[in-house]
């Protein structure tokens, strides 16, 4: 095991800085690790504390909450607690090892060492400690040379069945190459085609799934993700459509999700609508483009979110009046109103329906000019 100097230095009375302390001040072997250590050698802040610690985690988290304060998380199951102190998070986790009983499902945990912990960690930028015990203060763990790996530019896993095991690990891969400028490995990336031709990225369920895509879509280079995703193979994307996601910003998350093959994702009511939407979207623009009356935009538009009417401009700029009229005529008070057909005699439902809507799209295309005109209409036809 290699052991290197740390140059990690923490900001005097930062919650990294009282969180080290405690630790050099108590018995517990405790270590800061993955992407701490990781981003720390690329330059980059850290934005979240991730601490193993060589026994009890649960129990340090709670001695910690009396020096920091903040609001403490414990899961029994797992062995971990996560700590939040003015925005910063902190996660505890006792050093552990995992097996998985099968692939693409979670793993069964055991107690274990610092050595056997960044054993079962997922590629060699990501196994690495720094130690923040008493007795070897800022000296780096390095097993499996991960700082030289963040050297030469490259994502490579430590095991053959890595993403068998953990298949959301091939969207792990995909977003640190993608963030960091890295390149796969040779032989990982070998291991993660074999593991998308057994598809079993299907295997996840949807939960993991989701909170997968969800995570490509928090990178800065979301882009570059999704286009190797669909190299791969995983979820396969026209040019069009690829081009689309990257100009919809937010909502580019549900219109990947709408022309990709999944339908077992748990999302929420609104986000399905906006999934839904989305499917026939270019039907949608495609009629709005030869739309040639006002109250046509106003039935083309009228059933879609707002949030789905505004992705239209972003796409198409030539559309932006019509949209725009739309925006407009929602605002606009109609001439004609239920209470008025009420009053004329009309009844049913349907026809009240069926004649508001009608006078409506007049009233929009012009052909009605004033309430008197619309309500002499409306008797006309009674």
């Amino acid at each position: 095991m290699v052991k290197l100097k740390s140059s990690v230095k923490s900001t005097r009375k930062s919650v990294l800085n009282k969180t080290i302390d405690f630790f050099t001040k108590s018995t517990y072997h405790a270590y800061l690790v993955g992407g701490y250590v990781r981003d720390t050698a690329l330059g980059i802040t850290p934005l979240d504390i991730d601490i193993v610690v060589e026994g009890d985690a649960i129990k340090a988290g709670r001695d910690l909450k009396k020096v920091l304060k903040g609001d403490l998380h414990t899961y029994r199951e797992f062995g971990t607690a996560s700590l939040v102190v003015h925005d910063q998070h902190l996660d505890l986790v006792s050093a552990r090892v995992e097996k998985y009983p099968q692939p693409a499902k979670l793993p069964h945990v055991y107690p274990s060492t610092i050595n056997e912990d960044l054993n079962r960690r997922d590629f060699t930028i990501n196994a690495m400690a720094m130690s923040i015990a008493r007795e070897n203060f800022g000296e780096i763990f390095d097993p499996f040379d991960g700082l030289g790996d963040i050297k030469r530019g490259i994502i490579r896993v430590l095991h053959r069945n890595s993403f068998i095991d953990d298949p959301t690990r091939i969207f792990r891969a995909l977003r640190y190459k993608n963030r960091f400028g890295f390149r796969l490995e040779k032989t990982t990336r070998q291991l993660m085609q074999e593991a998308v031709q057994k598809k079993l990225v299907r295997r996840l369920s949807g939960k993991r799934l989701l909170s997968e895509i969800r995570l490509v879509f928090e990178e800065p280079a979301y882009g570059l993700v999704i286009r190797d995703l669909s190299e791969f193979g995983i979820f396969k994307l026209r040019k069009k459509d690829h081009d689309t996601i990257t100009k919809l910003l937010d909502m580019g998350f549900y219109y990947y999700l709408s022309v990709v093959d999944l339908h077992t994702l748990p999302l929420s009511t609104q986000e399905q609508r906006y999934v839904r939407s989305f499917r026939p979207f270019w039907k949608i623009v495609g009629n709005l483009e030869k739309a040639s009356k006002f109250s046509t935009f106003y039935r083309i538009l009228e059933p879609l979110p707002r949030e789905i009417i505004d992705c239209i401009k972003q796409v198409r700029a030539n559309l932006k009046l019509k949209v725009d009229f739309y925006k407009k005529s929602k605002k606009r008070k109609r001439f004609v109103t239920g209470n008025d057909l009420k009053s004329m005699g009309y009844k049913g439902e349907k026809r009240f329906k069926k004649v508001l809507n009608n006078m409506w799209y007049m009233q929009l295309d012009g052909k009605i000019k004033t309430r008197k005109e619309a309500l002499a209409y409306v008797e006309k036809i009674k």
